[in-house]
């Protein structure tokens, strides 16, 4: 799976390991610093970080089926930005009519996507 992962985009595994170190990381900083809910705040770290890993995979087959394929581009990234944005509100309702999670930890696990991207020449280069 790795392989394939990797086919689709080479940055793409050093990328999710940095989301998952952020998951790991933030849930640790939830358990000690956070005094009630606990696992109301973790639950929302976790729904973020696993639209962030979705994101990440989801925009890369975007990308690859427009420089690699005989997709229209422009059309495709629209079309590609309205279906995370669907998710992700699909996600926020389910935070907040299920109480599943605290939507603010989830938004702060959506920034996992954003801290891998920064850190992803890093990780490429240990990974490599």
């Amino acid at each position: 799976m790795l392989e394939r992962i990797k086919q689709v985009n080479e940055s793409l595994p050093g990328m999710i390991l940095v989301e998952g170190l952020y998951f790991v990381i933030g849930a640790i900083i939830i358990l000690i610093a956070v005094p009630d809910n606990k696992g109301y705040c973790v639950s929302g770290l976790s729904f973020g970080v696993l639209y962030a890993i979705f994101s990440s995979i989801h925009m890369s087959f975007v990308i690859r089926k427009v420089v690699y394929g005989n997709e229209q581009g422009s059309k495709s990234y629209i079309l590609g930005y309205l279906i995370r944005l669907l998710v992700m509100i699909a996600i926020f309702l389910l935070l907040f009519l299920l109480h599943a999670g605290n939507p603010v930890c989830a938004i702060i696990g959506m920034f996992s996507m954003k801290v891998a991207a920064y850190i992803e020449p890093f990780t490429h280069k240990l990974l490599s």
